[in-house]
């Protein structure tokens, strides 16, 4: 056997003992989930912050006589923009008050949105219930629109066991969707008071024509 013979021997077993690479691939599956997981939590990062920016802040507050410490968010982080999908809520119970959604007027400039209060309890001083509104109330449909409002709820206001009151949150902007999401943050100034309420309504119909 010559030597040129030999080196081609060596040179077979060398390619039969190492055999081709193998190269490590991540599923594709793997990949999407992982895409996906990420693009979801930026979306509830922006989400948060987006409306964690329209708070007001706590001279605000103590000027309007609320003096409030701890204001909730006036949507919940978790709660992402409504899909228009679904039965509508339109109503929010408690241990010590009922509220819902009387109507929902135009106006020449904006709308109307009409809520009914029901103290279940004198509260735990025996004199009724107030509250004050804490953050922005804010409405967002399903095409990403949104719009911030003014409540006409007062601390002065008292509401007595078994005796509906109302209060008005006027919006300047209308939904461009049929139906929209309604946002309210509540806290107790009397009776319950620092208990907070985070209050979602949902596909409360748009108004269409001016009443």
């Amino acid at each position: 056997m010559t030597l040129l013979e030999t080196m081609h021997m060596d040179q077979n077993e060398t390619e039969k003992k190492s055999g081709p690479e193998k190269s490590f691939r991540l599923p594709k599956s793997f990949i999407v989930l992982g895409g996906g997981s990420i693009l979801v939590m930026a979306a509830g990062v922006v989400y948060t912050i987006f409306f964690y920016l329209s708070l007001p802040n706590h001279h605000d507050l103590d000027s309007a006589g609320q003096a409030i410490r701890h204001v909730p968010l006036p949507v919940p982080p978790t709660s992402f923009f409504p899909s228009g999908k679904g039965p509508a809520v339109d109503s929010f119970g408690s241990k010590d008050f009922d509220l819902h959604i009387g109507g929902v007027s135009r106006t020449p400039d904006g709308f109307d949105v009409s809520m009914v209060f029901t103290a279940k309890t004198d509260g735990a001083d025996g004199d009724g219930l107030s509250l004050a509104v804490a953050g922005t109330p804010r409405w967002v449909d399903s095409r990403r629109n949104s719009g911030k409002g003014a409540a006409s709820l007062s601390t002065a206001t008292l509401f007595k066991k078994g005796l509906p009151g109302s209060f008005t949150v006027h919006f300047s902007r209308m939904p461009t969707a049929p139906v929209f999401d309604l946002y309210l943050g509540l806290v107790g100034t009397r009776g319950i008071k620092g208990d907070r309420f985070l209050i979602h309504f949902k596909n409360i119909s748009t108004p269409r024509t001016r009443s």
